[in-house]
């Protein structure tokens, strides 16, 4: 539900991206997006990220490296910034960018596939990938199993574990094996685009994965982070241990409304994690139609202003090196110098929640 007003407002006043956004996007006015692109590119924060994505030439060090990780120049940071800056697969500059990673699918190529796909990239690699990744996310969510933790009996027969994760769960070893087959915040990110392909079975097993994360079970059973995952020298008696933080679990699924007016996981952090994970959930219509989702909305409109625009707390958009994953890349460019630039970004995140509403 789009409010043609508000869109107004926000292309009378809005900078070249959330203007883009707004046009190509909530108007679907490609003529009048096409206008923007040259304003958009000339960007000086698009332009900034730009270049973070782009691996220097010649290589220094193995785009492996710069994949997956915290820095704004990992792939995982730098593509779904400039997604959120209204970029996409369509730009020859991103195609250009990310010419290094187009044959690295490392990290089992869960992240690099689902980024390329959230980025609507068109590389037959990644696409293939991902139906792949579909059908493990879904033999595996079809079973319905929330328990995926080693026992206590078991978790006592480890060794050399760290102090830290003494009392973590820890992740059974048959589930990763082959790759992770329980689905991650990455999937997430990429799989809706699979709706594209307008196959019935497809969106089945799409929605499939959505319900197995949209209940009480996962978000009871299934530990932050989802735990502890132990390598695969665990059973050669010489067991590594690594610490995870990519489950896709709804912030503040039981009470979202508290979860917001208590900041979070983090105060100043958990807030902007739920906004991020919100803005991407509601492209799957079985998340759209949760008790969380609708709540989340509800609670969004106290910040409803009179003229019918939208003012967050600043805190929620600002901009910190981190994982996107985790919101920390949740602004969308506009110039902090204006004065009403967070009721801008505010707005057109609201516009963005519903326009699949």
């Amino acid at each position: 539900m789009i409010d043609a007003k508000i869109c107004e407002w926000l292309m009378d006043n809005a900078d070249a991206p959330i203007r883009y956004r707004v046009a190509r996007e909530l108007l679907q006015d490609e003529q009048a997006a096409k206008k923007i692109e040259g304003e958009l590119l000339e960007n000086m924060t698009v332009q900034k990220w730009l270049k973070l994505l782009k691996p220097e030439t010649p290589l220094q060090h193995s785009v492996e490296y710069r994949e997956h990780g915290c820095f704004d120049f990992c792939l995982e940071n730098a593509l779904p910034k400039l997604v959120q800056l209204g970029l996409h697969g369509g730009f020859v500059q991103i195609i250009d960018a990310i010419g290094a990673y187009a044959e690295q699918y490392n990290f089992s190529g869960i992240a690099t596939a689902n980024l390329f796909l959230m980025a609507n990239v068109a590389d037959e690699t990644a696409s293939k990938h991902m139906l792949g990744r579909l059908d493990k996310l879904h033999d595996f969510a079809k079973q319905k199993n929330y328990d995926i933790y080693i026992s206590e009996k078991e978790k006592a027969k480890l060794t050399a574990i760290p102090k830290r994760w003494k009392d973590k769960d820890f992740i059974s070893p048959e589930l990763f094996k082959e790759g992770y087959c329980y689905p991650l915040i990455y999937d997430i990110l990429g799989l809706h685009r699979l709706y594209d392909l307008k196959n019935h079975e497809t969106d089945d097993k799409i929605n499939g994965v959505i319900s197995y994360i949209s209940k009480d079970e996962f978000h009871d059973k299934i530990s932050d982070g989802y735990g502890i995952l132990i390598s695969g020298r665990y059973e050669s008696g010489n067991p590594q241990y690594h610490g995870m933080g990519w489950d896709p679990k709804y912030p503040g699924w039981h009470d979202v409304g508290s979860y917001i007016e208590s900041g979070g996981e983090r105060v100043g952090a958990g807030v902007p994690k739920l906004l991020f994970f919100a803005q991407n959930i509601a492209k799957y219509p079985i998340a759209r139609n949760t008790k969380w989702f609708a709540a989340l909305l509800d609670h969004l409109e106290k910040y409803r202003t009179e003229s019918g625009t939208y003012l967050f707390p600043q805190k929620w958009m600002q901009e910190n090196q981190g994982y996107a994953v985790q919101g920390h890349h949740i602004s969308f460019g506009e110039n902090r110098r204006k004065k009403n630039w967070c009721e801008i970004e505010s707005t057109v995140y609201m516009q963005l929640l519903w326009q699949n509403v």
